[in-house]
């Protein structure tokens, strides 16, 4: 069972990766991911079957924008299922549309992310949907 100090842990590594302080998105894969794990994004309804595929995907968003999950609002976890909800920012490094919304190059905007996470018995990510939702009341002032 992940406990809520190790998903602190993986949220850690997985900014840590997206900014470029901490381990790569591979080496973040390889800690927490199982090698055919699926990592899936909606609204975009992006499904990212194993390793080659989720990697490509954080470094593609990490291209153009720099993310980082805030600290957990929600957290339920049991043996083999974690479910959370957290504030995202992004930083956006170029013009880009993100979910229907137009941001310029320099800008930050939020999503709201509630995230649910099937956990192996070896204690890794087998399957991961994430849900990002905007909306300008979730917007930092």
């Amino acid at each position: 069972m992940i406990t809520e100090a190790q998903y602190r842990d993986y949220i850690a590594d997985f900014n840590g990766a997206c900014a470029g302080t901490g381990m790569t998105h591979g080496d973040f894969y390889d800690k927490w991911y199982e090698p055919d794990a699926v990592f899936e994004y909606i609204p975009k309804a992006k499904i990212n079957s194993g390793k080659a595929s989720a990697v490509a995907f954080w470094t593609g968003v990490s291209e153009i924008m720099q993310e980082t999950i805030q600290p957990h609002i929600h957290f339920v976890t049991t043996p083999s299922l974690i479910a959370t909800e957290a504030p995202i920012d992004f930083r956006c490094k170029q013009d880009l549309e993100w979910v229907g919304v137009q941001h310029k190059a320099g800008t930050s905007f939020r999503l709201m992310m509630c995230a649910f996470y099937e956990v192996s018995e070896n204690d890794r990510f087998r399957y991961v949907r994430v849900y990002s939702i905007y909306h300008p009341h979730y917007q930092v002032t």
